[in-house]
């Protein structure tokens, strides 16, 4: 394996963990940044979307195992997110191009998690993006400008 795989490995493995334990306690009222998307972005969009999306259902798997939702539904939502990051590699500026990715495949991924989630219940669309997508999507890209910040360095090194 090489040491930019096994980086991941342990990114991964450190984002679940933290996902299942620390998360709930920065929840702000219910939103919760998703650490499991931030990492799996940064990996799509340097390994591409056949990757991005396989890793991507893994993870949404052992999300959906360790948790009390539907399962599958976090399997589905990452697999999406993980693709399509990974197709939009190379579409943005350099500068820019982490935090656009992390924000489109973010909302991709929120809005089918939670459309899905509130299925059967009387959510409107308008009520769906204002109260779950957009408050954890923020949260998430805030969480994932500081992480992105302080991890490139050392995955610039292993690219180059």
């Amino acid at each position: 394996m090489s040491r930019n795989k096994a980086i991941y490995v342990i990114m991964f493995c450190l984002a679940v963990m933290l996902q299942l334990t620390i998360v709930r306690y920065i929840e702000i009222l219910y939103w919760r940044p998703d650490l499991i998307l931030i990492v799996l972005v940064l990996f799509s969009l340097r390994l591409g979307p056949n990757w991005g999306m396989s890793v991507g259902f893994f993870l949404g798997l052992m999300q959906d195992l360790t948790s009390t939702h539907f399962i599958g539904l976090a399997a589905l939502s990452k697999t999406v997110a993980g693709f399509i990051s990974g197709s939009l590699a190379g579409k943005f500026a350099a500068r820019t191009e982490y935090l656009l990715t992390l924000l489109i495949s973010g909302l991709i991924h929120d809005f089918v998690y939670f459309f899905i989630y509130t299925l059967g219940e009387n959510f409107s669309i308008q009520s769906l993006l204002i109260l779950y997508t957009l408050p954890n999507l923020m949260y998430t890209i805030i969480l994932g400008a500081f992480l992105n910040y302080f991890l490139e360095p050392y995955l610039q090194e292993e690219s180059q």
